[in-house]
């Protein structure tokens, strides 16, 4: 029944990791940048916006769908790249148009790029939050310049740090995806701290830690052929989150490591946990057997379609 519904959006079908329950509706395909270098999970799409008629088609099909749920639909995520790039009055309408089928939402969320959230105004913002957007996630993958560059991101460091900043001001919630590995072995410090840096002058409500993908057809391929970009190998990539971990100062914050992507799974509550999350950092180093880790890799990244 819901083949109709996410039938464009490939074999893999990314929401937020925070946004795992949500009924996905959607409302863009792909990603209106589309243009980093390490990313590949559009999967060949051309960025497109769903019309408003199309979208309530679909919302049709999930209201019959979850319509005899006992609990009422509370949470919605739009799906798409960012669908947050959408002017607001499209926005809006979408949103109103949620609502026609799901009274009950109390959450809309949405991937985002901080030049979707510096596009609009505050008022816009607040706007958008009283209607219900109640979380953006935002890849920020570094707080390094020089790696944002390399990988064609299309933002800054500063570029994300006002974008978070006017969330806050608006305090509507936020998580961040940061990346391990990507500035490679020549920038893994750069990436460790700079990101940390970055972090530390906000307060995300969720910090997402992935590790960087080589995916087949991503162009960052090409630059690892010619030896333009080393990658981190399993000890350097928990090093660098050992690294960056260390570096962080937040004050209400959840670090969540547990991508399947990630070296070692880890998940706590900062500051509180940051000790606890070092000492099993620390283990799995003194733990570490470069063997058993990666055929263990070999295995997962083999199998990586399959999940």
């Amino acid at each position: 029944m819901l083949d109709d519904v996410y039938k464009e959006y490939g074999g893999y079908f990314y929401v937020p990791m925070t946004q795992g329950y949500s009924v996905a509706v959607p409302v863009t395909i792909g990603c209106s940048w589309d243009k980093c270098l390490y990313c590949d999970l559009n999967q060949g799409n051309r960025f497109k916006v769903l019309g408003l008629e199309e979208i309530d088609k679909r919302l049709n099909i999930l209201y019959k769908f979850y319509s005899n749920r006992r609990r009422p639909v509370e949470r919605v995520v739009l799906a798409g790249g960012n669908p947050f790039c959408l002017n607001t009055d499209i926005l809006m309408q979408i949103i109103h148009l949620i609502r026609e089928y799901f009274p009950h939402v109390k959450n809309i969320s949405s991937f985002a790029r901080a030049d979707d959230i510096l596009r609009k105004s505050k008022e816009e913002l607040l706007a958008l939050k009283k209607l219900g957007i109640g979380e953006l996630s935002i890849g920020v993958e570094s707080g390094n310049d020089e790696i944002l560059a390399f990988h064609n991101k299309g933002v800054t460091r500063e570029d994300n740090y006002r974008a978070l900043k006017r969330l806050e001001e608006c305090n509507i919630s936020y998580s961040t995806y940061i990346m391990l590995g990507l500035g490679g072995k020549r920038l893994s410090r750069e990436n460790a701290i700079d990101t940390a840096s970055l972090l530390s002058m906000l307060n995300p409500q969720v910090i997402i830690v992935v590790t960087l993908v080589l995916f087949k057809n991503a162009r960052l391929v090409e630059k690892v052929r010619r030896g333009e970009f080393e990658r981190l190998n399993t000890l350097d990539s928990i090093k660098e989150e050992k690294l960056l971990l260390e570096n962080l100062q937040m004050k209400n914050t959840i670090f969540n490591a547990t991508h399947k992507t990630n070296a070692i799974i880890l998940k706590g509550k900062l500051p509180e946990q940051k000790a606890m999350l070092l000492r099993k950092i620390n283990k799995a180093l003194e733990e570490y057997d470069l063997k058993s880790i990666r055929n263990r890799d070999i295995y997962r990244w083999k199998n990586w379609s399959l999940e």
